[in-house]
């Protein structure tokens, strides 16, 4: 049996019933089958900490603006995006770093205090990145996992896992049934300023090997059904240790 799986008789204790127990295990088995799809559990293991560089476009305000972003994760807890835009031929530069316990937004040099908000974005947004890397779900048993219904993606079937746990806001993982790589992932933020919560939905495709690690070089992404941002990969490193200097406050 794969070192990631557990008895059964552990997962009963840990989830308390046998039906939890077969909802868990059949969603590890999902997870398990997506390991081996993006290169294997050696290979995603390896993955400690990356740089990538993004560009695309956005949705403001209605119109679409390029970008070009720069992104740092070290998880379990440090991530920086470095994010320069043209908006109505207004270019600006946005930084969000994560480290730890703080968090730190600046707009062209300039620190800027967030909200609640925009504080729980930036933690969801974190959580989801863990979440992507597919190996924290089989280590950390805080994670309660549970299968979905079978959906369409990009016109091709794909089986899902819902994830939730430890006071997470629910996050679902969608893989392509045929070939197991992650295709779609979804969760949850505060729409601020009283609106409730807002469902984002991500969307990943044309997979490359890079490193040993099949990872999408295609991303779009849409809030309550809207699309606010497309983006393709233009470079990724993958590193030993980032030097703590990059997630210092801005």
């Amino acid at each position: 049996m794969c070192k990631f799986m557990v008895s059964t008789w552990t997962v009963i204790f840990l989830a308390g019933s046998p039906a939890m127990a077969q909802e868990q295990e059949a969603a590890r088995a999902l997870i398990e089958r997506a390991i081996k799809a993006h290169g294997g559990a050696e290979a995603l293991g390896r993955i400690h900490a990356d740089k990538v560089l993004f560009k695309g476009t956005l949705v403001l305000q209605g119109h679409t603006t390029p970008f070009l972003a720069e992104t740092i994760v070290q998880l379990p807890s440090q991530y920086k995006n470095v994010l320069e835009m043209n908006h109505n031929g207004d270019k600006h530069t946005i930084v969000h770093v994560v480290n730890g316990k703080n968090i730190y937004i600046a707009l062209d040099g300039r620190a800027l205090k967030p909200d609640p908000a925009q504080l729980a974005e930036i933690r969801n947004g974190l959580e989801l990145e863990r979440a992507k890397r597919l190996l924290p779900l089989l280590e950390d048993r805080s994670y309660q996992l549970a299968v979905l219904e079978p959906i369409q993606v990009n016109d091709r079937p794909a089986v899902g896992v819902r994830i939730t746990g430890r006071g997470r806001k629910e996050m679902r993982l969608y893989f392509d049934k045929e070939y197991g790589l992650l295709v779609r992932a979804e969760n949850r933020i505060d729409g601020g300023k009283g609106k409730g919560e807002i469902r984002q939905h991500f969307f990943f495709g044309d997979f490359k090997d890079i490193g040993g690690y099949k990872r999408p070089t295609k991303v779009r992404a849409y809030r309550d059904g809207k699309q606010i941002m497309e983006a393709e990969l233009l470079d990724a490193k993958l590193l030993d240790k980032v030097d703590e200097t990059e997630f210092a406050k801005p």
